[in-house]
């Protein structure tokens, strides 16, 4: 019987899709799975308001991991075990390089949402994450003030790759780049990472890190599939993912992810 004790899932990409809806077969059974004993929580680039929906209907009560790591919060008291932000004025340090950059950044701040405009990229993400974005009517005041937890930087693959290499110098002391889709490039506090939440939620559950399952498809995903006692990529995962990762999800036509976790956890969700 397996040992495993805490399965942690990424949801865009991993549990979610394009068409950002739930398998109501995989919800079914992380619920049984919960009410079985079984920690199961997520871990995402989104901000609360946009994930909530998602740990309510798996039932998930294990504390969530939020912004890739930069937020864990107990999603039943609402409690923050830590949270972390950017050093406080550096979203303007950088704003020459990207502002005239062909992207769409976001900034998140006290689990708000903010824009320097309201382009069709930024009003279709607000749709796709059921939130709002407000627009900053003075970047340079708004932006030298506050702590913001991250910065999102939407853009063509190929532009988000010249800007990764433009904003590497100016931030690499004080934050560190990611990308948590082919075409999102984040911004994210020194030292933070899914990996590093994920210690923080084990601990807090002590339960130890090679009794955790993380499941994951992209980039910033890594440090947590490396952290876990067993790392799972997702079949659509760029190569160094898969690479990194101890497993590898079927197909959804050979059963999906659930069909893995059914026979790694089948105390839990078979």
């Amino acid at each position: 019987m397996s040992s495993f004790e805490l399965v942690v899932l990424d949801l865009d990409g991993t549990i979610l899709d394009r068409s950002l809806t739930l398998d109501p077969a995989l919800v079914t059974a992380v619920r049984r799975a919960v009410e079985r004993g079984c920690a199961v929580t997520l871990a995402t680039g989104r901000m609360p308001a946009a994930t909530r929906p998602y740990w309510e209907r798996l039932g998930v009560r294990a504390p969530v991991i939020l912004y890739n790591g930069a937020l864990v919060r107990d999603p039943g008291t609402g409690e923050n075990l830590c949270m972390t932000g950017l050093p406080p004025g550096l979203p303007w340090e950088i704003y020459p390089i990207y502002a005239n950059a062909p992207v769409h950044p976001l900034f998140y701040r006290d689990d708000a949402l903010y824009c320097l405009e309201l382009t069709h990229p930024v009003r279709t993400y607000c749709q796709e994450m059921g939130v709002t974005a407000e627009t900053i009517a003075d970047p340079a005041s708004f932006l030298k003030a506050g702590s913001f937890i991250k910065c999102l930087f939407m853009g063509h693959p190929a532009d988000l790759a010249t800007l990764r290499a433009e904003l590497g110098p100016a931030t690499d002391a004080a934050g560190r780049l990611v990308l948590s889709r082919t075409d999102y490039l984040e911004l994210l506090p020194r030292g933070v990472s899914k990996g590093e939440a994920l210690r923080v939620v084990a601990d807090h559950l002590a339960i130890p890190l090679a009794r955790a399952i993380a499941v994951g498809d992209q980039e910033n995903d890594l440090e947590m599939i490396r952290a876990a006692g067993l790392g799972i990529a997702m079949p659509t995962s760029p190569p160094n993912v898969r690479a990194g990762a101890d497993r590898v999800a079927p197909s959804p036509g050979a059963g999906g992810l659930l069909a893995l976790l059914t026979e790694i956890c089948p105390q839990y969700f078979a």
